[in-house]
């Protein structure tokens, strides 16, 4: 009886042909599109997390740079809110000089000390007194249902609470 079993075998004694299984290919397929789906929603929340931050760093730079600029010359400089974004209007000057422009389907709303509700920019403007003062402002920069609102601080320019939704 044992030569016949030989003879079925072909002289392979019990041992597999190397290679992998269809089973074993569906699954580590299965395991790879499970990981891509968790991975692309995660990914896409990032981003839209870094232009709406990198939105507040534009605006924070502006608000420190004027503060330093209206110490430093002993008169007042401003941050002025437009449509499309924000400016530096510097000590002496007509125009805005540096400028952050807001990403196509970015908006803000600004919300000024004592307030009923935001505002839609349109050329106010947030005035660094020489002192280093300026009026407490909140802010709030949205992306479709994303939002991050920051308030800055009157004494410092910086930035004092942060909130903010990414769904």
């Amino acid at each position: 009886m044992n030569t016949t079993r030989a003879a079925a075998n072909n002289g392979r004694s019990g041992r597999r042909a190397g290679g992998y299984t269809l089973l074993e290919i569906a699954l580590v397929v299965t395991i790879i599109v499970l990981l891509v789906g968790a991975v692309v929603p995660l990914s896409s929340g990032f981003v839209r997390e870094q232009r709406l931050r990198e939105s507040v760093r534009g605006l924070l730079v502006l608000a420190k740079t004027a503060r330093t600029e209206a110490m430093t010359t002993g008169r007042a400089a401003a941050v002025v809110f437009g449509k499309s974004g924000f400016s530096l209007l510097g000590v002496g000057e007509e125009e805005p000089s540096d400028s952050v422009i807001l990403p196509r389907g970015m908006r803000y709303q600004i919300l000024p000390f004592a307030a009923d509700k935001p505002l839609r920019p349109d050329g106010q403007r947030w005035i660094f007194q020489p002192t280093g003062l300026c009026e407490p402002l909140t802010v709030r920069i949205l992306e479709d249902e994303a939002w991050i609102e920051v308030r800055f601080d009157p004494l410092t320019a910086g930035i004092e609470e942060e909130a903010y939704f990414i769904p």
